[in-house]
Formats: structure tokens, C-alpha cells, sequence
């Protein structure tokens, strides 16, 4: 028997609807998370044709999970969704700059091998840009200085500030989103489930 566990009865009504190919189901599932993918995927250097193919990419590796058996989604039907377009289209791009083939050469079934290891870490990563956005201004670009490898000192000249000041900031900074991360009851359930 089929364990499907989603956080709201609608997002629950449309994975069972899914696993029965309920036309109605499959119909609310593109009109909930379609127009948000095509969007994306446009900003993303694609069409609407790409956004409308790898959605269904992602709903046909869906339905494989669902059918699988036990599935827990831990996140909105939409943002799952949305994350494995997300994760497919970043997939495919990767892969035509790495190959000279044409897309439809790509397997796949390369794409949904690690698809679970790429949800989840990109449910990671969506765990950490949403408190990394929910930092003051100052810490966000400190932060991000330091990601891309800016040194101390340019950072204190861009800050008009001392490298003790800017070493003294990143420190709080990042002890503020560790704190804000690890209070989220979604860090928890993501470090269950790994």
C-alpha cells in the first residue's frame, strides 16, 4: 500500500489524484505550479516549450516517487515542483554547455538517478537563501563578499570600516543564520530524512 504523507489536505488530494492518473488531479497540478516554472524557465534562457517539457519531466518522476511507495513531501506540492524543474532545467543547461549533442540525446534516466539527492539538496539550499534573505542588508552583502572570495581588507574598504570590524561582523552574521536555520522545524525534518 501507498504511504503518501503531504503538509496540507490539498497538496495530499492531488498526489493521491496523481497516483490514480486522475485527469482532474493532473489538470490542478499544471494549473498550480505551471505558470511559476514557465516564468522561471524564461528567466532562465528558455522558452515556454522547455518550461512545458521539463514540467512534465518532473511530473512523470513524480508519479514514479509517489508510485514508489512511502512519500513524504516536506515542502508545498509547488515548491517541490518547482525545485525539481529547477534542478532539471539547471541539469539540461549544464549539459548542453558540457556537450556539444543536442538535448534530446541527454538519458533521462541520468536525470532522475540523483533527482533525490538534488531535491533535497536544494531543499538545503531553500532553507538557507530564505533565512540568508531574512539577514539585515549589511550582513547579506558581508556574507556574500566572503562567499565569493573577497578579501577582508577589501571588504573593510568597501564597508568604509576595519578588518576587525568586518571579521567581528561576519562572525555574528553567520552565527545569527546557523541560529535562524536550526530553529526552523524544516532543518530538523531535512536532517531525519538524510
Amino acid at each position: 500500500m501507498n504511504m503518501i504523507k503531504a503538509q496540507n489536505d490539498q497538496d495530499q488530494k492531488l498526489l493521491e489524484g496523481l497516483l490514480r492518473s486522475d485527469r482532474m488531479s493532473v489538470e490542478a497540478i499544471y494549473t498550480l505550479a505551471l505558470p511559476s516554472v514557465v516564468r522561471w524557465v524564461r528567466e532562465n534562457n528558455g522558452s515556454e516549450a522547455d518550461a512545458r517539457d521539463i514540467f512534465q519531466e518532473a511530473l512523470i518522476a513524480l508519479f514514479r516517487k509517489v508510485e514508489q511507495g512511502e512519500f513524504n513531501l516536506t515542502c508545498t506540492l509547488k515548491s517541490f515542483i518547482r525545485i525539481m524543474c529547477r534542478n532539471l532545467w539547471l541539469s539540461r543547461l549544464r549539459n548542453k554547455q558540457n556537450q556539444a549533442s543536442p538535448l534530446e540525446d541527454i538519458e533521462p534516466a541520468v536525470l532522475d538517478a540523483d533527482l533525490e539527492k538534488k531535491l533535497e539538496r536544494s531543499e538545503r539550499e531553500q532553507l538557507f537563501f530564505k533565512h540568508f534573505d531574512g539577514l539585515g542588508e549589511q550582513c547579506r552583502k558581508i556574507m556574500q563578499w566572503f562567499f565569493d572570495k573577497v578579501s577582508l581588507r577589501e571588504i573593510a574598504e568597501r564597508l568604509d570600516t576595519s578588518e576587525n570590524y568586518i571579521k567581528k561582523r561576519k562572525f555574528n552574521c553567520k552565527e545569527k543564520l546557523i541560529k535562524t536555520i536550526q530553529a526552523d522545524p524544516l532543518f530538523n525534518e531535512l536532517n531525519t530524512n538524510s
